[in-house]
Order: structure tokens, then C-alpha cells, then sequence
């Protein structure tokens, strides 16, 4: 099978590693994807449902609510409270400067909700799923363990390696695919 690179080098091989480590560093998200967006009256009720629906979100991330101060404030919740909009409640925490910032630091679902209760139950409320982002450069630059071989009837010839080359034939491009299909697997998670 012929290949775009058919010689890659460990250089190339690096350089998508890097390529990879820094698209897997720390977000920051302006909540509903624009300014002032935690504002009543909202353009659809479930509109932040469909936002943060929309991303994922990891540790390390930031959620960046901006808003009116003098009307507004966000309060983070347990889901009860989210559910139910409760503004009051021994373990909220509440924001009111206008531009909060919240870096998520665990993995699981956070709640936030308008401090104006009416507000709430129109929809200006945010459940996220933070995700763990376990994929460190260590994790990523190991070698993760190799695949089962296929049955010997779906094996067929393969050139040897031309010499120092590290391994990769000049007409499969292997190593290439193999960069590739990590690099996918690791945008996945």
C-alpha cells in the first residue's frame, strides 16, 4: 500500500507527538460562548444546555461566566439544588464580580445556576461533565501495549526493512499509519 510519507523519521514521529501534546493543553471557555451570555432573558431556555453540551470539558479547563454584576450572580451547586433551582444552601459557593472564573480540578459534573431563582427556572443554568484528562507526556510519549495479531490468513508478505531506516519500509509507510491511528485514538479519549 503506497503512503503520503512513505520515509517517515522519528523526527516526523516526534513532531506529531508534540503536535499532539500541546492540542491537549488547558481550555478556557467563555460560558455560552460569547459576552455577557449569563444574562436573562436567554435567546432559547435550553440554550447553555446545548453549549456545554457542545464541548468537552477537562481538568485543568476554565469556565468563564461573564456577566451583569449589578443584576446577575452564578452560584455553583450540587444537583438538587441545580435541579430544583435553590439559591440558598449551606455549600454554594457564589460569585457576583461580573467576570468569574471557575477552573475545573476534578472529574465529574459541576452546577451553576442564576442567583435570581426566577432566572433559573427560565433556563440560566449550566451542568457540565468534566472528564479526566489522564493522558500526561509521560503517558503519552510510553509505549502503550501492542494489539493481538490477526489470524494468519488475514497476514500477508510484507517487504523487510531497508537498512537504518528504523524499521519502517519504504513502500508500506507502517510507522506513518501507526502515528496516525494513535493520534486518533488519543483525540478520542
Amino acid at each position: 500500500m503506497a503512503s503520503c510519507f512513505p520515509n517517515a523519521s522519528p523526527f516526523l514521529v516526534m513532531l506529531a507527538m508534540c503536535l499532539l501534546i500541546s492540542t491537549s493543553e488547558a481550555e478556557k471557555y467563555v460560558v455560552g460562548g460569547s459576552e455577557k451570555s449569563w444574562k436573562f432573558p436567554l435567546s432559547k431556555p435550553d440554550s447553555l444546555s446545548h453549549w456545554a453540551n457542545s464541548h468537552r470539558f477537562k481538568i485543568g479547563d476554565t469556565l468563564i461566566f461573564k456577566y451583569e454584576k449589578r443584576t446577575e450572580s452564578v452560584h455553583e451547586v450540587n444537583e438538587t439544588d441545580y435541579e430544583g433551582c435553590n439559591t440558598v444552601g449551606k455549600y454554594h459557593i457564589v460569585f457576583n464580580g461580573g467576570n468569574t472564573k471557575v477552573m475545573l480540578t476534578k472529574p465529574g459534573f459541576r452546577h451553576f445556576i442564576s442567583g435570581n431563582q426566577s432566572h433559573c427556572q427560565m433556563g440560566l443554568k449550566l451542568a457540565v461533565l468534566v472528564i479526566s484528562s489522564n493522558k500526561t507526556k509521560k503517558n503519552l510519549l510510553s509505549p502503550s501495549p501492542s494489539p493481538s495479531p490477526p489470524p494468519s490468513s488475514l497476514l500477508s508478505p510484507s517487504p523487510s526493512p531497508l537498512p537504518n531506516n528504523q524499521g519502517v519500509t519504504s513502500s508500506s509507510g507502517a510507522g506513518f499509519i501507526g502515528v496516525m491511528m494513535w493520534v486518533d485514538v488519543i483525540a478520542l479519549n
